[in-house]
């Protein structure tokens, strides 16, 4: 399978995920698209539910056909797959990696708990991010959260997580 990412219209996510899977799912029947959320906690103290990756989806399929693509930008909200509509670029490597820690999870996360070392790179051992690696970006003790960069976006998407049980990967 070879792996991709879209960018949408941010808001729009869940349902350009949904009219893809309605479209893709008779002529392209190993096409599956992801999109991820988590829940965080307010300073209140309240869960709500975010997005991990505001105005992208990821899908994988057994081939990106001529065809594939044309349907894939009719849909609405698409605004370019990455690196750009000319050059698709399949996600490989580290963030295949990283992309498959995601999708083995599910798209629905819960809290992970994490402890950090700061300016250290980091491995979520409890909680629904169990597995995933990050380099810490930013601490905040008071709502007791890192935020780490993740590898799967271009712009090195950030990601809040809390840190109560983290794994510090010990450099090579």
């Amino acid at each position: 399978m070879d792996y991709y990412c879209v960018m949408v219209k941010t808001g729009s996510e869940q349902d350009f995920k949904d009219r893809a899977s309605r479209i893709f799912q008779d002529d392209y029947p190993d096409a599956r698209f992801f999109f991820f959320n988590h829940t965080l906690r307010s300073n209140r103290g309240e869960y709500f539910e975010r997005p991990i990756f505001p105005g992208y989806i990821f899908f994988q399929t057994s081939g990106l056909s001529p065809q594939f693509f044309s349907e894939l930008r009719r849909i609405k909200g698409f605004c370019r797959i990455l690196r750009d509509n000319a050059n698709p670029e399949k996600i490989t490597g580290e963030s295949l990696k990283e992309l498959r820690i995601f999708i083995e999870h599910g798209e629905h996360w819960g809290i992970s708990k994490v402890r950090i070392n700061p300016d250290m790179k980091v491995q979520a051992v409890s909680g629904p991010f169990v597995g995933l690696e990050g380099l810490v970006y930013k601490v905040n003790r008071k709502r007791k959260t890192i935020t780490i960069t993740s590898s799967l976006t271009p712009d090195g998407k950030r990601i809040d997580l809390l840190y109560e049980d983290v794994q510090v990967i010990p450099s090579p």
